[in-house]
């Protein structure tokens, strides 16, 4: 049994979600979107990414043009409209405790970042926000 269908469902009648329930998919398509969208700038066509926890280059394209962290807010985006579409008093705060966990993250990275990329980290941090 998955953590969204325990515990109560605010919002339903019946074992059927509500209205405001069912805009929480809104927030997971667009969150699922997103991510799709970050893989198109990780993965361009042509090119191989080696698996490394220390990044080889910077990227400044797509989704990278708005947020330094897309892959965390759209991941954020879903968790939050899983929560609302259930309904769930224990999503909601599953949600908070993983933002919270990504801003720690986060704030690693860019350290990590930061040593690695030196000046041309600080244009990008300068030019783009770290969430939206």
């Amino acid at each position: 049994m998955t953590i969204g269908a325990r515990g109560s469902h605010v919002g339903w009648r019946d074992g059927r979600s509500g209205s405001w329930n069912r805009l929480g998919l809104v927030s997971v398509s667009a969150g699922t979107a997103g991510l799709l969208w970050c893989m198109v700038a990780h993965y361009r066509p042509g090119t191989t990414v080696k698996v490394s926890l220390t990044p080889e280059f910077l990227i400044g394209e797509g989704p990278y043009r708005f947020s330094r962290n897309p892959m965390y807010v759209c991941e954020q985006a879903i968790w939050e409209g899983w929560a609302m579409y259930f309904g769930s008093p224990a999503l909601l705060a599953s949600g908070a405790v993983l933002g919270g966990a990504m801003h720690y993250a986060v704030g690693r990275e860019e350290k990590t970042l930061r040593n690695r990329f030196g000046s041309s980290w600080d244009e990008y941090a300068n030019r783009v926000r770290r969430w939206l």
